[in-house]
């Protein structure tokens, strides 16, 4: 009796690590949940190219008021622009805590911001697109425990930067 045991728990033992991990769901959309200027967002975490608590910024002269200057990254120097100025909000006042890497590698910027509220995974039916695509580059609304967090476009606020420089 006592074989046939140790031979069912060595089997489901086994079985545990074929198996996919528990909860590991593909259909689900990762987001960052953040404040960027005391507003409540949200960003697609595959619309990103990390996260990191935010370096050194060191100032930078430039007529853009959302330029906050520049920093070094694995032996790059990357522009660090203010996502809350990006999105028409007024800095916090305090210095960004976190920044969110964006744009191809060889165009890579770094989008400084308040808070990391934390990670969530929501359902694509939680996703609604937004109205319009106004200023703020708002691209869909969140339903998150209730309440609805705008989801900022990383693609429209790097296109917003890109057609900026290429005016200037």
């Amino acid at each position: 009796m006592l074989e046939g045991t140790v031979e069912a728990l060595r089997a489901a033992f086994d079985a545990a690590f074929a198996a996919p991990p528990a909860g590991a769901r593909r259909d689900l959309v990762p987001l960052l949940v953040i404040r960027a200027g005391g507003e409540a967002i949200a960003v697609r975490v595959l619309e990103t190219a990390g996260l990191l608590p935010a370096r050194l910024i060191v100032p930078a002269p430039s007529r853009r008021p959302e330029v906050l200057g520049v920093c070094g990254h694995r032996g790059a120097v990357l522009p660090v622009f203010s996502l809350a100025r990006l999105l028409g909000v007024a800095d916090g006042g305090e210095p960004p805590r976190w920044m969110l890497l964006a744009g191809r590698e060889e165009e890579r910027v770094a989008l400084a911001f308040d808070v990391l509220d934390g990670h969530v995974l929501v359902a694509p039916s939680a996703l609604q697109r937004a109205a319009g695509q106004g200023p703020g580059h708002l691209a869909e609304i969140a339903e998150l425990g209730g309440a609805g967090r705008p989801v900022v476009s990383i693609p429209s606020v790097l296109r917003a930067i890109t057609e900026h420089r290429r005016g200037e």
